[in-house]
C-alpha cells in the first residue's frame, strides 16, 4: 500500500536530492537518502566512506558531551545524541560515539531501563529521543541497550494500559510521536506484545483526533503553532509533518485523519518536490547548519521526510544495521 502526499512527485524529489549540492551540508543528506531509500546497508564501504567526510565535525561536536561538566543533564545530554541519531551514521564504529552511549548508561540510568533527569524525575520524551537515538546508531546488539528498551517500554509505557500521561491528565501527543519513532526503530525480534500494544494505543491516540490542526486533548486552550511549522529534527517538539511519517512507518499507510494531514502538508510543498523550513533551531549541537537561502528555497531534509512517507521505507527494516 502507498501513502499519498498531494502536489509531492517521489520521482522528481529523488532526482532533486541526486542532484543536490550536498557538499553544504557535509553530506548528512545524503547519507540518510543512501540509507533509507536507496537501502544501502551502513556498513556498505560507500556508506562508510561518505561517513568519513563527517568525522572532523563530529569529532568537534562530541567533545562537550562526555566533559565531567556539574552543568550537563541528561536533559541536554539527550538532545545532542538524539540529533546524531537523525544523521544516519554506524556509531558503533565511531569511538566518540560510544563513550557518549557508554557515559549515558553509568551516570543517567536507573532500575527500569529509565533514565532520569537531574530532578530525578523521568522525562519521558527525553529518554525515547535517547533510546531512538542509539538504536539508529547500530547499538541494537548490546545487552544493555536491548534490556533498557525492554524495561521501558514494560514499566514505563503499558503500566495499567495508559501512555505518556501528563499531570493535567490527558495523554501528551508530542511524546506519542517521539515515542513511535522510537519503537519504528526497533528490530524484527523485539516486536513482542508489549510492543504491539503500546504501537495501537499510540496509533489509535493520534488518529482518533485532527492532526492537521493539533485537535487533541491539552493543558492550553491554543495548540503550539509548531505543529504546523516544518523544520529540522528537535527533542521537545513536534510537527504534523513528523506524526504523519511515525504513523506511515509504524504501518498505517490509508486513514481519514492521515490523508487529511497528508492533504495539509502537501499544500506548503513547493515545485512538487521540497519544503520550505518554517522552524529552525537557534542552538545547535554542530557549527554546520543545513543552508537556508531565500524564502522559496526548499529543504532536503523535508524532501526525504516526504519520500519516507510516500514509499513507507521502514528504516530498522531496510537498513540492515550490522
Amino acid at each position: 500500500m502507498s501513502s499519498i502526499i498531494p502536489h509531492f512527485d517521489p520521482v522528481k524529489a529523488e532526482e532533486y536530492l541526486e542532484n543536490y549540492d550536498f557538499e553544504e551540508i557535509r553530506e548528512f543528506v545524503k547519507l540518510l537518502y543512501m540509507r533509507d531509500i536507496r537501502g544501502v546497508s551502513i556498513s556498505d564501504p560507500i556508506f562508510l566512506q561518505q561517513q568519513e567526510k563527517l568525522l572532523p565535525d563530529l569529532e568537534e561536536g562530541l567533545g562537550p558531551w562526555i566533559e565531567k561538566n556539574k552543568k550537563r543533564t541528561f536533559i541536554s545530554f539527550q538532545e545532542v545524541v538524539g540529533f546524531f541519531g537523525n544523521l544516519g551514521l554506524n556509531g558503533t564504529r565511531i569511538p566518540q560515539l560510544v563513550e557518549a552511549v557508554n557515559h549515558a548508561f553509568s551516570n543517567y540510568q536507573r532500575h527500569d531501563g529509565a533514565f532520569i533527569a537531574s530532578s530525578g524525575k523521568i522525562n519521558q520524551c527525553a529518554n525515547t529521543v535517547f533510546l531512538r537515538a542509539v538504536l539508529a546508531l547500530g547499538f541494537a546488539r548490546r545487552d544493555d541497550i536491548r534490556q533498557a528498551c525492554k524495561e521501558y517500554l514494560s514499566f514505563n509505557l503499558n503500566r495499567e494500559g495508559e501512555c505518556h500521561v501528563r499531570t493535567d491528565g490527558n495523554p501528551c501527543a508530542y511524546v506519542m510521536v517521539r515515542t513511535l519513532r522510537w519503537l519504528n526503530e526497533f528490530p524484527q525480534e523485539w516486536r513482542d506484545r508489549d510492543y504491539q500494544t503500546t504501537v495501537r494505543n499510540i496509533q489509535n491516540y493520534l488518529l482518533a483526533n485532527d492532526l492537521s490542526t493539533a485537535d487533541f486533548p491539552r493543558r492550553y486552550p491554543e495548540p503550539s503553532k509548531n505543529w504546523t511549522k516544518f523544520g529540522y529534527f528537535r527533542s521537545y517538539q513536534s510537527s504534523i509533518f513528523e506524526a504523519a511519517e511515525a504513523l506511515v512507518l509504524s504501518g498505517i499507510h490509508t486513514h481519514p485523519v492521515l490523508q487529511k494531514t497528508l492533504d495539509v502538508i502537501g499544500s506548503y510543498c513547493i515545485n512538487r518536490v521540497t519544503w520550505k523550513p518554517q522552524y529552525t533551531r537557534k542552538h545547535w549541537p554542530l557549527k554546520t547548519l543545513p543552508p537556508q537561502r531565500g524564502k522559496h528555497v526548499g529543504s532536503p531534509w523535508l524532501t526525504l521526510r516526504g519520500l519516507r512517507i510516500t514509499q513507507n521505507v521502514a528504516p530498522a527494516v531496510s537498513r540492515n544495521i550490522p
